[in-house]
């Protein structure tokens, strides 16, 4: 007879009741995978104690299938497809015994939000599926979109971001589309403000607040929506749906369905399905995303990354990057030229110490007015405090007397900047969500605005840097919303800023 395998079904859990030890032992080698430890022992390495007692020691593997000794083996249900593939693809029946209840939706009490037609399928798609990702490209109006999905659901929403600068922009749309008492932006978690929160429609959150929160807030919600999905790795979000076991709907939000490392696993276990999906190349040709040029810029630098007096320890990021002299001064020298040609700029860098180094270098060109609140170029990190920095961006946008903005990874991601036509990305590195998040910061269409341009560099400087650089300039030659040309040396970058016509479409290798 056949073998056959039965899961048992629950919103954030799939227990396994039957199953022979064969295939569990299958299931959990597709349901792990590796971490810098279990790469470095692959590679020879063992610490000293395990060549003493090598027995119970961990290999370095996360393993998302659980088998405790006293209770049945279970898995995260976002598992589920991959889990049945497996018993498939080995000749083994499934039983899925679904335990999931729906939850009845509520009445509309407001107008419909005006939709693109992708965002109108979308929203039919997501209360259809009830629980999913909507991978749509940055600067495609998921904020938008998930806004008119709860409206039509009308169910109590817990709504998360990544980060509190998100989290108001976010507050802001809402209370836009639905008025200033129908959303809370929740901080910390006093039992005042959860006591005031408790019969609001929707509680804006980041991640870290929600492990705060009393599990009865918690139980009034009936909808869950998270924002920049790719951050579902992270265990504050697996703590998040823990929480938040009696929700039925569920839905992620990204325009980067994908990690950048091992640990994609991880955030698949959460939610794996796509509910909807659009390309940026669809995008750009309807005109919602503007053509973008990549001018990659070699770095004048020695071959080899050294530090002061040669007592530097601290990696060759920040040796060959973020306190690097000379990279900073053609970071300054990018800038200043877009500024000169009239571009919103954005520099987006790596560290602190580099935001401040390049501020002080770009005020040699760009002079601020002695009588203006802010200066000329102003650099936002978490140092800046929060009433501070909605001030100097609402000066950066307006066009008032901040000209250049300077940020780390504070405006990189889910931070709408529309205007903004120029983005200097001087922070290297080579994670490809990071530098896609960042990149579409520049590409929002919006009245008057034609094209934009990202200045990147070309890291020769040292084997790693240039491996990072050719990682960067391959996630620009993928996307179609990027234009790419390579530049022999510095003095083709004030011609190139000057001749390059606005409307050009055309790759260059």
């Amino acid at each position: 007879m056949q073998p056959f395998v039965h899961f048992e079904v629950y919103n954030t859990w799939t227990r396994i009741l039957r199953a022979d030890p064969w295939i569990l032992s299958v299931m959990d080698i597709e349901a792990r995978y590796p971490t810098e430890i279990a790469r470095a022992k692959e590679r020879g390495f063992r610490p000293p104690e395990e060549n003493s007692d090598p027995k119970g020691k961990w290999d370095g593997y996360i393993r998302l299938l659980k088998q405790p000794r006293n209770d049945g083996p279970y898995f995260p249900t976002g598992l589920l497809p991959l889990m049945q593939h497996v018993c498939e693809k080995m000749h083994y029946r499934v039983f899925v015994d679904e335990k999931r209840e729906r939850t009845q939706e509520g009445v509309p009490e407001f107008p419909a939000i005006p939709l693109r037609d992708y965002q109108e399928a979308a929203v039919e798609a997501g209360v259809s599926v009830g629980r999913g990702v909507f991978d749509l490209p940055p600067r495609a109006g998921k904020t938008r979109l998930a806004c008119e999905l709860h409206r039509r659901l009308a169910l109590k929403t817990l709504w998360v971001a990544p980060t509190d600068r998100i989290v108001q922009q976010t507050a802001g749309v809402i209370e836009g589309f639905f008025g200033k008492h129908y959303v809370v932006h929740l901080v910390g978690g006093s039992a005042e403000a959860q006591a005031g929160a408790m019969h609001k429609n929707i509680i804006v959150c980041t991640a870290a607040t929600v492990s705060l929160l009393t599990d009865e807030l918690l139980q009034t919600r009936e909808m869950l929506v998270v924002d920049e999905w790719h951050h579902g790795a992270a265990k504050t979000y697996q703590r998040l749906f823990k929480s938040c076991d009696h929700i039925f709907f569920r839905f992620g939000m990204t325009g980067t369905f994908f990690r950048s490392g091992d640990d994609e696993l991880a955030m698949r276990g959460l939610l794996s399905n796509t509910i909807y999906k659009v390309s940026s190349e669809e995008l750009l040709r309807r005109g919602y995303l503007v053509p973008t040029r990549v001018l990659f810029v070699p770095v004048p630098a020695h071959p080899k990354v050294r530090g002061a007096g040669q007592k530097f320890n601290g990696g060759f990021g920040k040796a060959g990057i973020h306190e690097h002299k000379a990279r900073n001064q053609l970071v300054t020298y990018a800038a200043s030229q877009l500024a000169r040609i009239g571009r919103k700029v954005l520099v987006l860098v790596g560290t602190k110490r580099q935001g401040r180094e390049v501020r002080s270098m770009l005020e040699m060109f760009i002079p601020s007015d002695p009588r203006a609140e802010f200066r000329a170029v102003e650099f936002l990190s978490t140092d800046t405090p929060r009433s501070v920095q909605n001030r100097i961006l609402e000066s950066y946008l307006q066009n008032q007397e901040v000209k250049v903005l300077i940020g780390t990874s504070l405006l990189g991601e889910g931070v709408d900047l529309p205007e903004v036509d120029a983005l200097v990305y001087a922070r290297g590195e080579k994670a490809e969500v990071t530098l896609t998040q960042s990149a579409y910061r520049v590409c929002t269409a919006v009245p008057g605005k034609r094209d934009a341009i990202i200045v990147d560099f070309a890291d020769r400087h040292h084997r790693k840097l240039l491996a990072h650089s050719l990682e960067r300039l391959d996630v620009y030659y993928k996307e179609p919303t990027f234009f790419v040309q390579v530049v022999d040396d510095l003095h083709n970058l004030t011609a190139w800023l000057d001749s390059a016509a606005p409307q050009s479409q055309q790759r260059s290798a």
